[in-house]
């Protein structure tokens, strides 16, 4: 356990959502950061201090002691690795491999991020509630989103033998819809990704504190 001071950048997190990539990239990086939970509520994130800090509402959000605001998981983690290359987050110029990570860090952020936008809450989008026809279709998209992820992994990371951020993020996308067990039986290299990462001692106390469930 990192101990924090009231001098150290506070990060808000909604526990089990996107932020827990955020905190990963953070423990892994040594930096000493506090912790706002922000409840879930009926659409979507509530907090008095967040809004105060993102009027969007959205987590992760990291507030620094000069009154600096960086939004957003990947502004979070390509900052971190601005200052700590040696973590590998993005692979490095001379491996080749960089126009496939932004390739595929783009693809998650554009393509599936905004199916749970939409599919989470229904109701902020479309008279409906969470068992009609929006929930549905984007799941189903979601689905079809994530079959041709599966299909540009190779082994035994996503980007082959270089370990990646985008390793983390299919581990965090694993914990959602739809789930571990439909990921283990159609898209069996993404859950053996996201079983690596499970070990890595950032992500088991990511995983400790937001109160998720190690893959089984």
């Amino acid at each position: 356990m990192v101990t924090t001071n009231a001098t150290d950048p506070i990060l808000f997190v909604g526990n089990g959502g996107g932020s827990m990539l955020a905190e990963i990239v953070l423990g892994m990086a040594g930096v000493r950061f506090r912790v706002e939970v922000v409840g879930w509520g009926d659409n979507g994130l509530e907090s008095d201090g967040l809004h105060a800090s993102n009027p969007l509402g959205q987590v992760p959000t990291l507030v620094f002691p000069n009154g600096t605001v960086l939004t957003e998981t990947a502004a979070i983690m390509l900052t971190i690795h601005d200052s700590r290359p040696d973590l590998e987050l993005v692979p490095t110029l001379e491996s080749g491999l960089r126009p496939s990570f932004w390739r595929w860090l783009m693809f998650i952020n554009a393509a599936i991020y905004p199916s749970f936008t939409y599919g989470d809450y229904p109701a902020k989008w479309a008279d409906q509630d969470q068992e009609g026809p929006l929930r549905t279709r984007t799941d189903q998209h979601r689905k079809r989103l994530m079959l041709h992820l599966e299909q540009q992994v190779s082994h035994p990371w996503f980007l082959g033998e270089t370990f990646s951020a985008l390793d983390l993020y299919v581990w965090m996308l694993i914990q959602w819809r739809p789930k571990p067990d439909w990921y283990q039986a159609h898209a069996p290299k993404l859950y053996t990704i996201a079983k690596r990462v499970d070990d890595l001692a950032a992500t088991k106390r990511v995983i400790a504190r937001n109160g998720v469930k190690a893959l089984p």
